[in-house]
């Protein structure tokens, strides 16, 4: 779960650096195995998007998680907020 850590820093510093106010990157096209499908910057609140798993037929379900710029947190699709962003994607993908 370090590399999805790892992924979001690298995102969220690109998309810190967009001047658009609404910036999506889609990593889920370059890497169909990874665990972010889209994330997009709202202005104060980064939308991301999980792959949770892969069925035999190849469908993936996902979840939508969120990062606060100001209060520094990532909170689950249920709503629960901290500072851990592995916790916050077990809980959404749970």
């Amino acid at each position: 779960m370090s590399r999805f850590i790892f992924a979001i820093c690298i995102i969220l510093g690109l998309a810190l650096s967009a001047k658009a106010s609404n910036f999506s990157l889609y990593p889920g096209f370059q890497n169909r195995d990874g665990i972010i499908e889209m994330t997009t910057d709202k202005g104060l609140v980064v939308e991301i998007v999980v792959r949770c798993n892969r069925n035999e037929d190849g469908q993936v379900r996902a979840g939508v998680m969120t990062y606060s710029k100001v209060e520094r947190l990532f909170c689950s699709s249920k709503n629960r907020c901290g500072r851990d962003g592995d916790r916050a994607l077990r809980d959404t993908c749970g």
